[in-house]
């Protein structure tokens, strides 16, 4: 099989085909012709001549249809039936009374059939072939080596001497007038077919590109008819509305967007200048409030009239804009620099407070020792002495959130670190032996580089987290190892580092409260004030880590952190047998 092109191919065998098709029309019409002339005739017709010429023209067209049911080249198949048409001819030609039969001008039809199927040259060559048959035939009847079969009567004409020459020269310059004709005009026609095609290529891959755009675009896009009706919608649309185009066509484009001002922009849109800028909030069918910007403008077109200059509108385009991101990050912002107000107005504070904080303590404290006075204002003083103590716990707490300590990198014993927050929080005094601490650690000691203080604040806040979560009773578990990434509900990593889990057996966080225990000064007790959490994640956002939180109500929580090592390498080492300072600051 030779390879062409897909387009010339399906054009060349619908051709091919098409002629297949003509000719065993024609052959048809041309028998049912014969044999209702033969019928009608005076005198004695010799039908089996041309009933022999008719039935080898039908088995031709068999042989080309199996031509193309073997897949030959169509090439080939059209040559062969210019070839079997040019016979066919002759052979009718010369059963119904050679030069004076009147079937000469069928050489034109096949003529015009090979300027359809194949190349100018070819049709020449046909030209020539005809002119070649008809010459000869007359020939050889000129000099009497053949005789004509005479279907039709025969004329009494002389086709000696000139008249001859003539009907000879007559229907040769037809063959060849055709043949230049149709060649001209079948090639101008696959020219513009070519033409057309390139055009219809270009038209198509200008056509993908613009889809492509539209559908790639981080924007959303929608266009609507003059009365609000969604024509048109992209992927990104798709998303901010959370509708799939077949829900989103043909549905009001206020009815898809709730907002307010564009219901109003295409109620009263005579009112409104284009191109305008909409905002406003819409709720999602998943339940998200999502904040979006439209600015709305005309979808025109050119006037098809060619007649006719200028646009025409079709409706308007919508581009959309998530600005639900962009809020919550403002939001974050304004947090932060609230905070920070908070923490240099913190810092400021506690210098001004612990001073006498510590003074009114110390004084209360020698009263109660050296007065002697009655029980009930020993308690009294007691009641002083204790919350004069928490108010400086509390003011810790915020100079700890609002002002890090700065401490540098050092290499440390993560292990041998958790070992000895245990042990320092179960000399706490919020620490009650009912409640069981576990560590699941591997047997060599993980050395990491990291700021050791903050580790220890931020493994200490999270046990008195746990603590404070139960009700004297139950057990806190950590456990530590070294990971290659870790993938949680919360966060996903392919960074190397240590996990290290804190998992408590508490009253748990209600699912609508997990999004804020991370906030500042959120709590859910009614003697915290909310810090604790939100120093962890502070430190853990310093460290560039992550921090992942599992919860159910009535069974406890799990958090989840994971501190990235990728600069200093994760090492291992035997513990050794020193003795360690157990004194830490929870702050």
């Amino acid at each position: 099989m030779l390879k062409t092109q897909d387009y010339p191919d399906k054009e060349l065998l619908l051709r091919v085909k098409s002629i297949m098709v003509i000719r065993v029309v024609f052959l048809t019409g041309f028998v049912a012709l014969a044999i209702a002339f033969e019928h009608n005739a005076r005198y004695e017709t010799p039908i089996i001549p041309l009933s022999i010429v008719l039935g080898s023209a039908y088995f031709l067209c068999i042989i080309y249809a199996l031509m193309l049911k073997m897949k030959m080249p169509l090439n080939w198949v059209a040559y062969a039936q210019v070839l079997g048409d040019l016979a066919t001819v002759g052979g009718l030609i010369y059963t119904t009374g050679g030069i004076e039969s009147p079937l000469s001008f069928v050489f034109l039809f096949v003529i015009i059939a090979t300027s359809v199927m194949l190349p100018r040259a070819a049709v020449y060559l046909a030209a020539s072939g005809a002119s070649i048959i008809y010459g000869l035939l007359v020939d050889l009847e000129y000099f009497n080596f053949i005789q004509p079969i005479y279907f039709f009567q025969k004329s009494n004409i002389s086709y000696q001497g000139a008249y001859g020459f003539y009907i000879i020269a007559l229907n040769l310059t037809s063959f060849y007038s055709v043949a230049y004709l149709s060649s001209i005009l079948n090639h101008r026609l696959r020219i513009i077919n070519d033409e057309l095609h390139s055009k219809s290529l270009d038209l198509k891959k200008l056509q993908e590109f613009h889809k492509n755009v539209v559908q790639n675009m981080v924007n959303g896009l929608l266009t609507t008819d003059h009365n609000g009706h969604v024509t048109s919608v992209n992927t990104a649309c798709e998303q901010i509305t959370g509708c799939s185009a077949d829900h989103s066509l043909g549905r009001l484009a206020y009815d898809l967007l709730p907002v307010p001002t564009l219901k109003t922009f295409f109620l009263g849109r005579q009112s409104v200048q284009l191109p305008a800028t909409l905002e406003g909030e819409f709720q999602r069918n998943d339940g998200e409030t999502i904040l979006v910007v439209m600015k709305i403008s005309s979808l025109i077109r050119p006037s098809m009239d060619p007649f006719k200059d200028g646009y025409k509108s079709e409706g308007y385009i919508v581009v959309l804009d998530d600005l639900t991101e962009l809020r919550k990050m403002e939001e974050k912002i304004l947090q932060s620099e609230q905070l920070a107000a908070v923490g240099r107005f913190s810092a400021g504070l506690a210098h001004e407070i612990r001073n006498p904080l510590a003074s009114l303590s110390g004084s209360i404290q020698v009263l109660r020792d050296s007065l002697q006075v009655e029980d009930q204002y020993k308690r009294l003083m007691d009641i002083v002495i204790s919350e004069t103590e928490r108010l400086n716990a509390i003011i810790k707490d915020f100079l700890s959130y609002s002002q890090p300590r700065k401490s540098k990198a050092t290499v440390i014993d993560l292990t041998q670190l958790l070992q000895d927050v245990v042990l320092l929080i179960k000399n706490n005094n919020e620490y009650d032996c009912s409640i069981e601490i576990e560590l699941d650690m591997p047997a060599r000691h993980i050395v990491i580089q990291s700021e050791e203080d903050q580790v220890k604040q931020m493994v200490w806040n999270l046990c008195l987290n746990g603590m404070q979560a139960m009700d004297r009773a139950g057990t806190i578990r950590l456990e530590l190892k070294e990971v290659q990434g870790h993938r949680h509900r919360d966060f996903e990593t392919d960074r190397k580092g240590v996990l290290l889990s804190v998992e408590d057996q508490g009253r748990g966080i209600p699912p609508d409260k997990l999004k804020q225990i991370f906030d500042p000064f959120f709590t859910t007790r009614e003697e915290g004030i909310g810090l604790g959490l939100a120093t962890v994640n502070k430190i853990i956002q310093r460290f560039g880590g992550q921090i992942g939180v599992v919860s159910e109500v009535g069974k406890g929580t799990r958090f989840d952190i994971f501190l990235p090592q990728e600069r200093a390498i994760v090492g291992t080492r035997e513990p050794k047998q020193e003795k360690r300072s157990q004194t830490l600051s929870p702050n």
